[in-house]
């Protein structure tokens, strides 16, 4: 039996490297990550192609394969390349898979001014590598290819396949519309990004998405898209499941509340708080001191919780970060009074379906419905208002 270790041009890792240096080699330009899991059939044909797109292109690239320990010795295809194709690296994960997680240990690896990720299946084609390069000129600090722009599209999807990926897409807006609002593919797992950007980031993907990670945590100012038609296998089946989607889920959430993880933590949840108490004493003191009905007591107890939220998370929680001009006040105003109303709207529903339905005391139904309801339309007002702090 061959002892792996001593095959010319493999490296094989165990723990997962995670940290990216902001060290580069002047040597090399580009350092394209190529993650696999049993590609044994489509490999060969996917690097000759790279290689040789990148060479007539004239920049200098580094081509890393990180292979999570294919059953079927990917791995060792690459590492036989290797021996002919200069620029060509092997690294051999093992004891960890996931396509994601496979990037970032490539990157962590490399030595390129920009880095890239293009997967090893053969459906993006290599020739739209060039276009992304161009795209990088010196404001561009992320380049992705789009398959939703004129000239780009998928060779033969289903429809429930088509309809997955959008769904998937349009559950991204709506938690994320300061990160997935910004590109036409947000799923795309073909795309550039400078060093800088990600370089000493704490990026912990979840599922197979890079970049809906670049986007949330790296300080990107300038996106560019190029448009590419996605192909179809000529070998093996598609490792898309159930499980990635679910991973993904997984993963919008985890970045939905990662900017609430920062020093503007407290002050959030501070004024969350002194919102819903301002909220429950104007009501108490207009239903039950002022004898108003419950449905106009609870508007406008409301209301005083949602204009009190935008005036201190704009004077106090992100006071510094957002803009300050009387435009921007009156477009988070009018976006807060929005999100925060139409869930405004369902408390009210719910406030009149206890006490009318089920006979509930007014004042118990309130908070009730205050308690169950308010904080999530909160969470979403600052997502829609303030999105250029959150996302």
């Amino acid at each position: 039996m061959t002892d792996d270790s001593l095959i010319p041009h493999l490296e094989q890792v165990g723990d997962q490297p995670t940290t990216i240096a902001s060290e580069t080699s002047s040597a090399i330009q580009l350092s394209l990550v190529i993650p696999t899991y049993d590609e044994a059939p489509n490999i060969e044909r996917l690097i000759r192609r790279l290689h040789e797109v990148l060479t007539a292109k004239g920049v200098s690239f580094e081509l890393i394969v990180v292979d999570d320990d294919s059953p079927d010795r990917t791995w060792e295809v690459v590492a036989g390349l290797a021996n002919e194709l200069n620029g060509l690296r092997v690294i051999r994960r093992v004891g960890t898979s996931g396509l994601a997680t496979a990037v970032i240990c490539g990157w962590s690896l490399s030595r390129g001014e920009i880095l890239g990720v293009i997967d090893g299946d053969g459906q993006h084609p290599p020739e739209a590598i060039t276009s992304l390069l161009e795209a990088m000129d010196e404001q561009t600090e992320v380049a992705v290819a789009s398959r939703h722009l004129d000239g780009g599209g998928t060779s033969d999807w289903s429809p429930v396949r088509r309809l997955l990926s959008r769904g998937a897409q349009a559950l991204g807006l709506l938690l994320l519309p300061g990160t997935i609002g910004r590109v036409t593919d947000p799923m795309s797992g073909y795309f550039l990004v400078r060093r800088r950007i990600v370089a000493g980031t704490g990026l912990d993907p979840v599922g197979y998405k890079v970049l809906l990670e670049v986007l949330a945590r790296g300080e990107v100012q300038q996106v560019a898209e190029r448009p590419y038609v996605f192909l179809e296998r000529t070998k093996g089946e598609s490792k898309v499941s159930a499980a990635h989607y679910v991973g993904y889920l997984r993963h919008l959430m985890r970045l939905r509340l990662y900017p609430l993880r920062s020093r503007a933590l407290v002050r959030y949840l501070l004024v969350i708080a002194v919102a819903l108490v301002a909220d429950a004493v104007t009501f108490l003191w207009v239903f039950d001191r002022q004898g108003w009905n419950l449905t106009r007591s609870a508007t406008i107890a409301g209301e005083v919780g949602i204009l009190l939220t935008v005036a201190l998370h704009d004077l106090w929680t992100f006071a510094g970060r957002a803009a300050r001009n009387t435009v921007d006040r009156i477009r988070r105003l009018v976006g807060a009074q929005i999100a925060l109303g139409v869930l405004l709207g369902g408390r009210l529903a719910v406030l009149n379906i206890l006490v009318n339905w089920f006979d509930l005391d007014p004042l118990a139904a309130f908070l009730i419905a205050l308690v169950a309801i308010t904080p999530a339309g909160h969470l979403l007002g600052s997502r829609l208002t303030w999105r250029g702090v959150l996302s």
